[in-house]
């Protein structure tokens, strides 16, 4: 298998695209000539890897293959760039072409472009200066220009390749597991090689509201109301898609939690609390509680013909994580994340609705009744924060023993298990973000407000907006160091970056300079500066000739897309006071909290 990184870009009178063998380095640029790109994509051990190419670069390609002219290419791109559908176009109604490739846009979040992957990773990210409607055949000059930003493009998809060769190995390995060749892995989402690898079947079910209520369920100790909630399902005079918008909240001891149709989640806010002599604090979660439930309680999709492969798959991962085996624990764990969510898609093979809302529904049953039997026989017991498969909480040292009769009495009776998490010291905004500190010393960092660079859990992300201010909270909450002490000493400039982006209902960005308004391009670095005679940065959207301001920009701001700037240029001032008030956010009033903790010292 050869793997080759491609884009194209696409003007009135003019298409090039850049090819980059990834294992030679070597480009190959094909301007106006489809005979040469006919040519490179015979290769039959040719894969194609793009971004966003399965909706964009694949059509482009396939219509100069079958013919298209400039004038038809051009037209495709406008359709497809209009935000349609590139296969519901006329052109491709009849004809058909194909060659392998796949998309690392599969699994990421939604929104993500590359240019703001570029943008995070600290990249030079000036766009090219030549308009695409431009109305004439591109000069010499223009069209160098053009293959100098084709390739940067080229170029930051190979970074991002090498950010995803865990995520791409794993299917790559799930595949080979079921003799799946491995460019029809590298094509698939992870939901549908989940469905590849378990053999389902499509099929159509009419029975996606007939959950039944677990018969081992201590009713007792769930709320009324909560289950007069999920009865609603029953009731099909109300159509799905009210059914599955609504929720309800409800009060568990002092902590306010909202049930959804896709779990729960509830927490104190603007809390801190630590372990003592006295009272601990704990944190129980369910082992793998979705694959669980899907097993135990046979809530597995109906499309496979045999059962025995999810559940064979669990029993492996478990053998594996017991025994060391991290390439199998790891590559297993993939269809054990993401069959529930698979069950729900209407387009995956594995599609069955009851199943997925039986998961999630006698989940929360189930984690809520344990929950109230703590709160109402524990009268020490405080929930903290409680999640769809989880629940924090602190309690008098002298009740633990109650604790775990309860806890026990559950697991045996529901067959579910749980793991137990000491925890020394806690800090919490919301249910969304937390930062803890465990018993032997490991930091968790939940949370947008804390959390830096890529995530891979769930979809695939990245965020590195102003890493200087989550570093600075983190220290804070560690080791009481204050806001200004550590950014102050904090020179690296790209821990001050702030990554403003104008979102596909928007047609442009604004900068405004001694009062001018400056448009720019979409996705923009900037930083805090105090120069005043530089404004912020504004989006206008398509139907308005009006700006909107965007959210959490300083009013002030310099533009650095090629990274010219030092830290001598960035106003500290400005991430003081916005990490000061994030901390508020945490623990209140800083100024009287700070007092207070180094009164204390």
């Amino acid at each position: 298998m050869r793997i080759a990184i491609f884009d194209f870009e696409v003007f009135k009178y003019d298409w090039l695209v850049v090819f980059k063998d990834i294992t030679t380095n070597k480009y190959q640029v094909i301007h106006n000539d489809k005979q040469l790109l006919e040519d490179y994509l015979e290769d039959e051990d040719l894969v194609l890897c793009g971004f966003n190419n399965k909706h964009y670069d694949n059509y482009i390609a396939k219509a100069i293959l079958l013919g298209a002219d400039n004038e038809m290419v051009k037209e495709i791109n406008d359709f497809i760039v209009s935000g349609n559908n590139a296969w519901e176009h006329p052109f491709f109604r009849f004809s058909k072409v194909y060659f392998n490739s796949f998309d690392l846009m599969d699994d990421m979040q939604d929104g993500t472009s590359l240019k703001s992957i570029e943008a995070h990773l600290g990249m030079n990210i000036v766009e090219s200066k030549i308009d695409f409607n431009i109305d004439h055949a591109l000069t010499r000059r223009e069209l160098e220009e053009t293959i100098t930003y084709c390739k940067n493009d080229v170029d930051s998809t190979h970074v991002l390749l090498k950010l995803r060769k865990n995520y791409l190995n794993t299917k790559l390995n799930l595949g080979r597991m079921k003799n799946i060749p491995d460019e029809i892995s590298l094509n698939c989402t992870n939901a549908k090689i989940v469905a590849k690898y378990l053999k389902a079947t499509k099929k159509s079910w009419n029975d996606g509201r007939d959950y039944v209520i677990p018969s081992n369920l201590k009713l007792e100790y769930i709320p009324q109301e909560l289950l007069d909630f999920f009865n609603t399902i029953h009731d099909k005079s109300i159509p799905d898609d009210k059914v599955f918008k609504s929720y309800i909240d409800i009060m568990l001891g002092t902590c306010l939690c909202r049930f959804a149709w896709g779990g729960v989640h509830g927490s104190e806010t603007k809390y801190h609390d630590k372990s003592t002599e006295i009272r601990v604090i704990e944190n129980r979660d369910v082992s793998s509680l979705y694959p669980s439930l899907a097993i135990i309680y046979k809530y597995m999709s109906r499309n496979c013909a045999d059962s025995s492969s999810f559940i064979d798959t669990y029993n492996t991962r478990i053998k594996a994580k017991h025994d060391g085996d991290e390439k199998t624990s790891k590559t297993l764990k993939l269809p054990l994340n993401t069959y529930t969510g698979a069950m729900e898609q209407k387009f995956n093979d594995l599609y069955d609705p009851l199943m997925p809302r039986s998961i999630r529904i006698s989940g929360q049953l189930f984690m809520c009744e344990l929950a109230n039997h703590l709160i109402q026989d524990i009268s020490s017991f405080k929930l903290i924060n409680f999640n769809t498969d989880g629940l924090m909480y602190s309690v008098d040292r002298v009740d633990l023993p109650k604790v775990d009769e309860i806890c026990d009495e559950w697991q045996k009776r529901v067959r579910l298990e749980l793991e137990v998490d000491k925890i020394k010291e806690v800090y919490i905004k919301d249910v969304n973000n937390l930062f803890i500190i465990m018993d032997n010393g490991k930091i968790k960092k939940v949370g947008g407000y804390l959390n830096y660079g890529i995530s891979e859990k769930g979809a695939w992300s990245i965020n590195n907006n102003y890493i200087c201010i989550k570093k600075a909270l983190a220290e804070y909450f560690e080791n009481h160091t204050s806001i200004r002490e550590t950014i102050l000493k904090n020179d690296t400039l790209f821990d001050f970056q702030i990554i403003a982006k104008a979102g596909a209902t928007y047609k442009e960005n604004a900068y405004y300079v001694g009062g001018e308004r400056v448009p720019i391009q979409k996705v923009n670095r900037c930083y805090a500066t105090n120069n005043i005679s530089y404004g912020t940065i504004k989006k206008r959207r398509h139907d308005k000739d009006t700006d909107d301001k965007v959210g959490n920009l300083p009013e002030h701001v310099l533009i650095d897309n090629d990274n010219h700037l030092s830290i001598v240029d960035i106003d500290k001032e400005w991430y003081i006071t916005k990490a000061e008030k994030m901390l508020g956010d945490f623990i209140g009033n800083v100024d009287t909290k700070l007092k207070n903790i180094l009164n204390l010292l």
